[in-house]
């Protein structure tokens, strides 16, 4: 019984001191420091950082939970810490002190060190110091012998310097760069191939052209002569001439005098002859200015032409060498040739192409009466007109500088298709083209493209040859019913170029069938009266024609229009005469019913 109060007293110390609040943070607070033991691996045993820091924050954690002994708590860890730091710093302090001491022990064997390798660079630098001796000995040695070699042979150098820099057309980048290099070693060696294979198919030796320069002077050295003599040969036929024709009025006039008598007479005024020739000759030559191509001969002076022009067309002088070939005596330079020398230069955008300025150079020197050639026309209208330049073309055409034809107008007139604004000008300008040359279908055409219809059909009436088929040409190119009215109708009391039925019966089966029976229908809504009169005064298609119109009529459905045709054709002396077949007969019960 004594016992029990003893155990109470354990029991009641243990709820007084320990409660389950207690026990739990506890249990916590070892689990912390288990934890963090772990994920820091720290030693289970010794003196560890690491362990310090987690009692250390387990220690302010109790601190933190505990309320009545938190200051004395608090001031015992204070010591503690501040006891450690002081370790710390102790030891810290003698780690610094072990360095240095260290250092100075380790002193004395550096400057060893250091001085043996100061005496091992004195040696060297003696060395090399008698070494560099030697060599200026030597040097001033061979520099002596080298001067008394040059002093006896009076050998003359020369110093050649080599610029090192970037190559020409790389930066200096890609000149340091050895592929860029190959790539460009590469292009230059395509280069130099093209160079070659002109070189071998394009181009002569120098000797080629002293050759032909020598033969061309022996040429017009030739010619020099031989138009001397031809000058001689004129006078003296001149001369013969006029002696023959005196001797034939002496003998006409009855012999009044005698013959020795004329010829001393006659003799004189020939010798004076050849005393005006050398006189005009003389003035002629020193009349003209020095540097005048014309003082002399034509052989010399084309030559002088020729050689400009090359010069010229070498030095890139399109302009000038384009009105040096336009003037260029006898034309020798204005041909299909020359025309293509210059189409094949190729210049930068915006420049004016050489070829524009050889034609326009050739349209203004041409001279009367001598058009430019057929090829040549064509050729420099079709690039004028390529560039815009219409004016140009105008003024050859109007001027007559160009050699019409109907290829020429075919040029000018597909120009005008795709291009609003010049229509009107190149229609008209096709216009003149194609009546110079005959193409009269092609001209009307133009005409009416123009707007032109009445002076389509004056045109048409001024020309008997116009035929049945230019009509047609110009109705299939330009489909129009008032066009086909226009040539079905009397114009100024002349009579129509062809009347309804013919023209009807000309277009059957084609593409302009409709067209025909358009202008029909057209009749026919005018009233009764205008149909049958157009039916029966057609002089030009017979009755039979007619069937043939009207059959056709019902085969494209056109029944009203066929019926009307029979009832007017019944009414012409109450006959009508059908040409055989079903398509007659078929018409004849439409009639009929």
């Amino acid at each position: 019984m004594r016992k029990k109060p003893k155990d109470l007293m354990a029991f009641k110390g243990n709820t007084m001191f320990e409660s389950a609040k207690d026990k739990s943070f506890m249990k916590s607070l070892k689990e912390f420091i288990e934890s963090e033991k772990v994920q820091l691996s720290c030693l289970n045993e010794g003196p560890d950082e690491q362990r310090y820091t987690i009692y250390s924050t387990a220690f302010h954690k109790i601190i933190d939970y505990s309320t009545a002994y938190k200051p004395i708590l608090t001031a015992i860890k204070k010591e503690y810490d501040d006891f450690i730091t002081s370790l710390k710093n102790n030891q810290h302090q003698a780690q610094l002190a072990h360095g240095k001491m260290k250092t100075q022990l380790t002193q004395p064997t550096s400057i060893m060190y250091y001085q043996r390798r100061a005496a091992q660079l004195q040696e060297k630098i003696a060395t090399i110091r008698r070494n560099t001796a030697d060599l200026k000995t030597d040097i001033t040695r061979l520099r002596g012998g080298q001067n008394k070699q040059e002093d006896s042979q009076q050998v003359e150098t020369s110093e050649v310097t080599v610029h090192i820099g970037q190559t020409p057309g790389l930066t200096l980048s890609e000149s340091l760069n050895l592929e860029c290099l190959d790539k460009h070693l590469e292009s230059l060696e395509q280069k130099r191939n093209k160079l070659l294979i002109k070189k071998t198919s394009e181009y002569v030796p120098v000797r080629v052209k002293l050759d032909l320069d020598w033969k061309m002077k022996i040429i017009l050295s030739q010619r020099d002569e031989l138009s001397a003599e031809n000058d001689k040969l004129l006078l003296w036929n001149k001369q013969l001439t006029y002696l023959k024709e005196a001797l034939g009025r002496w003998e006409n006039s009855g012999r009044r005098t005698t013959l020795p008598k004329l010829l001393s007479s006659e003799l004189k005024h020939v010798s004076r002859m050849r005393e005006l020739e050398n006189d005009q000759t003389g003035f002629q030559t020193s009349a003209l200015e020095p540097d005048d191509p014309g003082k002399i001969k034509e052989s010399t002076r084309l030559a002088f032409y020729v050689e400009r022009f090359i010069e010229l067309f070498e030095a890139a002088d399109y302009e000038t060498a384009a009105f040096q070939a336009s003037i260029s005596p006898y034309g020798v330079l204005r041909n299909i040739g020359v025309m293509e020398k210059f189409k094949n230069i190729t210049v930068h955008k915006g420049a004016v192409p050489p070829l524009l300025l050889f034609f326009r150079s050739l349209m203004n020197s041409a001279p009367a009466g001598k058009p430019l050639p057929e090829k040549m026309s064509k050729e420099g209208v079709r690039f004028a007109l390529r560039h815009g330049h219409v004016e140009l073309v105008m003024f050859g055409v109007s001027q007559h500088r160009l050699t019409f034809s109907e290829e020429l107008g075919d040029l000018i007139c597909s120009y005008a298709t795709g291009h609003l604004r010049t229509v009107d000008t190149c229609l008209a300008l096709a216009q003149i083209v194609y009546t110079a040359c005959g193409v009269l279908r092609k001209a009307a055409l133009s005409m009416c493209r123009r707007g032109l219809t009445g002076g389509a059909l004056q045109f048409i009436y001024n020309h008997k040859e116009f035929t049945i088929d230019d009509v047609v040409f110009v109705l299939k190119e330009l489909p129009s019913v008032a066009l086909l009215q226009d040539l079905t109708r009397p114009c100024n009391s002349v009579p129509a170029l062809m009347s309804v039925g013919f023209i009807l019966h000309y277009l059957l089966d084609s593409e302009l069938e409709d067209l025909g029976f358009q202008l029909l229908e057209q009749i026919q809504a005018s009233g009764q009266g205008a149909f049958q009169n157009t039916i029966l005064d057609d002089e030009m298609c017979s009755a039979e024609g007619w069937s043939e119109i009207a059959g056709r009529c019902e085969q494209t459905g056109r029944v009203d229009l066929a019926q009307e045709i029979m009832s007017t054709l019944l009414l012409h002396d109450g006959a009508m005469l059908l040409s055989p077949g079903h398509d007659s007969a078929q018409l004849m019960q439409h009639v009929f019913m």
